[in-house]
């Protein structure tokens, strides 16, 4: 009876192991055909899958990008840092971008963390396409009975450090290790890894057992470094194998900084020319508008666009520059032209003066009789007027009333009496001779005269002659026209 029992319940437990075989043969089938698109062939070459404790295992991958477009595939492993590592080798190949039609192919390390008895154990990979393919793998590793080391290096690491980034700025970067078991870290090798420029660096440290030590970076970036996202990656490496790999997620800021200017003036007979050299110290294109403060008389004569910026008169360019990119302006000031103008001006009134009349004479007149809506009498005054510091000799003054009106006879006290009153067929001609008018003097001349008919709307008064001698010549002179009603 207990015999019968006996074999019955090691039946039983084989049935058991059996169906755990089959479940794990059939769940490694689904995961490694499971696919959502078929655009890309995923090909796993074993390098080295037979490993000891102390070894890495590692996987060739090929992949081929079947579809019409450009993919990015993601690298990962849920199962690493769950006792294993498992990582594409170089670290950036955690996402890859393929061309179409192309290939590309990687290596997968897996490297055992914590103390595992020998036996077969199975790491599995996911990739993903950014459209939506996803392909798992499951590398199988043979881990050997050899004897395993009785510490596997365990330790904690902090980063401190400022996620965003200021360019034209050192870094301090600080990690804090904490050894956390008895095996003692000499020789511990830390290395770290980014696109960022300068962000290379490599420093050894001994860890003893269960100490804490800092470890500090001073780095300089690249000014003008691209703004966007970058992952650190802090590569820990011991006897020449990586132990442990930390991520920092950090960002570089973006810096639009005014323009920077200098100015190369140079001077040649009224002539300054001034080369701006202007510069962009920011990390990102830029358009500014960049000015150069000029004064008023400078402005007339400056071949540049001139604005008024904060007040200030200034020549004013608007520029796009790249980062770190630099160009050159030109500003030519032409006092020459102000010269020029200078002697046009000079020239011009001294033609005035020598052109321009001595004498003014001016006609003006009113109104002193109506007869209901229609003028009467009109009295007209005539004001001659020596300009000059000279007196003036010999001058006669001829004025013209319209036909339609006669002269009065009569004449107020102190009017000058007519030289002569001649008829034409335009009217009547009145003339005065004055011998002699000095310098700046005033002579008015007054008289008046009275309509045959009455005049209904507008009298037009025709201009008045002056003729006059200065030298051996005579010069004639006009007044204005003067309309009356």
């Amino acid at each position: 009876m207990e015999t019968m029992r006996g074999g019955l319940l090691s039946k039983m437990q084989f049935t058991n192991q059996f169906f755990r075989v089959l479940f794990l043969f059939v769940l490694v089938f689904v995961l490694s055909a499971v696919t959502v698109l078929a655009e890309s062939k995923i090909e796993v070459t074993p390098l080295k899958n037979q490993i000891s404790p102390l070894e890495q295992a590692e996987f060739s991958v090929r992949i081929s990008n079947q579809a019409e477009v450009t993919q990015r595939y993601s690298i990962y492993s849920l199962q690493s840092g769950q006792g294993w590592t498992v990582d594409p080798s170089p670290l950036k190949d955690r996402i890859i971008q393929i061309e179409p039609g192309t290939n590309y192919t990687t290596t997968i390390v897996v490297d055992p963390l914590e103390e595992f008895s020998p036996g077969i154990y199975y790491m599995y990979v996911t990739i993903e396409s950014d459209y939506g393919e996803r392909h798992n793998l499951a590398l199988k590793v043979y881990l050997s009975p050899e004897k395993p080391l009785t510490y596997l290096p365990s330790f904690k690491i902090d980063v401190d450090m400022d996620e965003l980034i200021d360019p034209r700025e050192p870094v301090s970067i600080k990690l804090f290790l904490e050894n956390r078991n008895p095996l003692d870290l000499s020789n511990l090798n830390v290395r770290m890894q980014s696109e960022i420029v300068g962000f290379d660096k490599e420093v050894s440290v001994n860890l003893p057992p269960l100490e804490r030590k800092t470890i500090e970076f001073a780095v300089t970036p690249d000014p003008f470094q691209q703004p966007k996202e970058y992952l650190l990656f802090f590569v820990f490496e011991r006897d020449g194998q990586t132990v442990k790999v930390v991520e920092q997620k950090v960002e570089i800021e973006t810096i639009l900084s005014p323009f920077t200017l200098t100015l190369n003036p140079t001077s040649e007979k009224l002539k300054k020319t001034t080369v701006v050299q202007v510069r962009n110290d920011g990390n990102v294109l830029n358009t500014q508008k960049v000015h150069v403060p000029v004064s008023f008389i400078a402005s007339l004569v400056t071949d540049a666009e001139i604005e008024k910026v904060e007040g200030v008169r200034s020549a004013v360019w608007e520029l796009t520059l790249d980062p770190n990119e630099s160009t050159e302006v030109v500003m030519v000031t032409n006092y020459q032209i102000l010269l020029y103008i200078a002697i046009f001006v000079l020239v011009f009134l001294g033609f005035y003066l020598y052109v321009r009349s001595p004498v003014g004479v001016y006609k003006k007149a009113v109104t002193t009789k109506t007869e209901g809506d229609s003028l009467s009498e009109v009295k007209i005054t005539l004001e001659v007027k020596n300009t000059s510091k000279r007196p003036l000799h010999d001058i006669i003054v001829t004025d013209v009333i319209p036909g339609i009106t006669n002269l009065e006879n009569s004449l107020d006290l102190g009017t000058l009496k007519p030289h002569q009153i001649k008829h034409t067929a335009h009217g009547t001609k009145i003339i005065w001779n004055l011998a002699e008018v000095e310098g700046h003097e005033h002579r008015l001349i007054t008289y008046k005269v009275k309509a045959k008919l009455n005049i209904l709307g507008e009298l037009l008064l025709p201009r008045a002659k002056v003729e006059f001698k200065t030298g051996r010549r005579r010069r004639k002179a006009y007044s204005n026209v003067y309309r009356l009603g």
